[in-house]
């Protein structure tokens, strides 16, 4: 990281700040602006190390390239800033493009915290039923299948009984991570209550989604160890079954209220 007394940033970070309001997100700003200052200073390397309450340490390249190496690992395990190969930036400008990319990573994480569930790290409902107008959207113009899937945890207010809040939150986070090391990257998931969780599974039926319920109980039960998961389901495959989404969302919960009284 640059040395001496720190002065204004260079015209680059200035140029640099009013494209950040117009980046598609922080990290891909954070890359840009070490591509940038790379260009402009004839640089060999740099690496900025950024320190947040919310994701920890982290350490981004220049170029994209892993932080592997010599040099390129002592300085992601140093203090928080940019590193530069050669380290012929000026303090001011290292300073101010580190303050500036801390910035977007922040906006980054401002923009996630609003989209997704804060336990489950899942969407959350506002997010969900956006995505599902859209879904139906594009099935009424292209006639592109999908399966909308409601789903909840059986019993779930007798676990948090039994075992306190601590434990029906332990119950509900393996449930999202389960999710998504369940579903395909194409695919939707959300929570969207209490213990109620919603996807959209692209060019599936219902079948899938009543399968999904099995696969799913599976992963959650390995992830906690000490409580049996089971779910009630409902799906409803679009456009075959409708072309809105709220009856969609209908005739899932439907479907899901009949799976929980078989389960009774």
């Amino acid at each position: 990281m640059s040395d001496g007394a720190r002065r204004p940033p260079s015209t680059l970070v200035a140029g640099l700040a009013s494209e950040l309001a117009h980046a598609p997100s922080g990290l891909s700003f954070i890359y840009h602006a070490l591509d940038r200052i790379v260009a402009e200073h004839g640089l060999d390397d740099a690496i900025l190390v950024l320190q947040s309450s919310g994701t920890g340490r982290q350490a981004f390249r220049a170029g994209r390239r892993a932080v592997t190496g010599s040099w390129a690992t002592a300085r992601a395990v140093g203090s928080p800033g940019l590193y530069t190969a050669p380290s012929t930036v000026d303090a001011g400008t290292a300073d101010s493009l580190a303050d500036l990319c801390g910035v977007a990573l922040r906006l980054d994480l401002l923009a996630h915290d609003a989209t997704h569930d804060a336990l489950t790290g899942l969407l959350n409902r506002r997010s969900f039923d956006d995505l599902l107008t859209r879904a139906v959207s594009r099935s009424v113009r292209y006639g592109w299948g999908f399966t909308l899937v409601t789903m909840d945890v059986n019993r779930f207010k007798d676990l948090n009984d039994r075992l306190g809040h601590a434990a029906g939150d332990e119950v509900l986070r393996a449930v999202g991570r389960g999710l998504l090391a369940t579903l395909r990257a194409s695919d939707v998931a959300a929570r969207i209550g209490g213990d109620e969780f919603a996807m959209i599974l692209d060019g599936t039926d219902s079948e899938v989604g009543q399968s999904l319920g099995a696969r799913l109980s599976e992963a959650a039960g390995s992830m906690l160890g000490w409580a049996e998961v089971t779910f009630a389901v409902g799906s409803a495959t679009a456009p075959a079954e409708g072309s809105d989404a709220v009856e969609l969302l209908r005739l899932a919960d439907e479907r899901l209220y009949e799976s929980k009284g078989r389960a009774r």
